[in-house]
């Protein structure tokens, strides 16, 4: 099995884009599974080409959330391809806003809405990758839910409690890796609720953390839990910031961490 980050923030090579967004596909007996769409077609779209992916061969599009920096290449990809199925949780198509009252939802017709499964609970993808529902998962002080905001009829704004949000196990060698989006729910809570479900030790942490803005306190306390939860390694990138990487990077020395970047591979054995 083998993960690639596809889109993210930073890249390495010079062939291929980076931008504001998320994308990762996961390689397992024979099926490809994609894990967001970035924040639009133009680096998804090019990139999968660099790696020689063809979007036909995409068995499933996965959405951690439904924010556009995850989404924004959903539409293309269901006008290439009808066979592909495409997943969510329930109520990732609600209006969006964060902090600045800028849009930041899906902007997807009402029949490329329908297109969409709902992941309630867990949904098994192939024989050892699976879509879980993070709606049951605690939130604690290490969630990320503060200053965004869901829209309704009348134009209020309640909090979001991001109970769309859905992550991915690849289970592998009796143990398992985790891979999340944005992690609004928190990282270490997710991971926590992937223990419960799956009952399987953690071999590595894949994702954004969105700890761009986390002050060190609360960085530290990220860093306890994560510790506490023993996992090989932790790759993460997008909205986790660099400088916030650093720090985590510093104050965890006994695990292996790295940073996202496009084109990066990650083998699950």
């Amino acid at each position: 099995m083998k993960i690639k980050i596809i889109v993210d923030n930073y890249a390495a090579q010079s062939n291929v884009f980076a931008e504001h967004g998320f994308s990762a596909l996961i390689c397992d007996g024979g099926k490809n599974i994609l894990f967001d769409t970035a924040s639009g077609s133009l680096a998804l779209l090019h990139n999968l080409e660099c790696f020689k992916v063809a979007t036909e061969e995409i068995s499933d599009v996965v959405l951690s959330h439904g924010h556009n920096d995850h989404s924004g290449g959903v539409a293309t990809m269901m006008n290439r391809s009808r066979e592909c199925r495409f997943w969510a949780g329930d109520g990732f198509d609600v209006a969006r806003t964060g902090r600045r009252g800028v849009d930041i939802g899906l902007k997807l017709t009402a029949e490329q809405k329908s297109r969409f499964n709902i992941v309630d609970g867990i949904v098994k993808l192939t024989e050892n990758v699976f879509a879980v529902s993070a709606k049951g998962c605690e939130l604690t002080e290490l969630s990320h839910t503060e200053d965004f905001y869901i829209l309704d009829d009348n134009g209020a704004k309640p909090n979001d409690w991001f109970n769309d949000e859905v992550y991915i196990i690849c289970v592998h060698g009796g143990k398992m890796s985790v891979v999340t989006g944005c992690a609004h729910r928190g990282v270490s809570n997710i991971v926590r609720h992937a223990q419960q479900q799956f009952r399987l030790p953690v071999d590595t942490i894949i994702g954004g953390f969105h700890t761009l803005h986390d002050s060190r306190e609360k960085l530290e306390k990220l860093a306890s839990e994560l510790k506490s939860l023993s996992p090989r390694q932790i790759i993460c990138g997008h909205c986790t910031g660099t400088e916030a990487y650093a720090e985590l990077k510093t104050m965890m020395p006994e695990i292996v961490m790295m940073h996202t970047q496009v084109g990066l591979n990650v083998f699950c054995e």
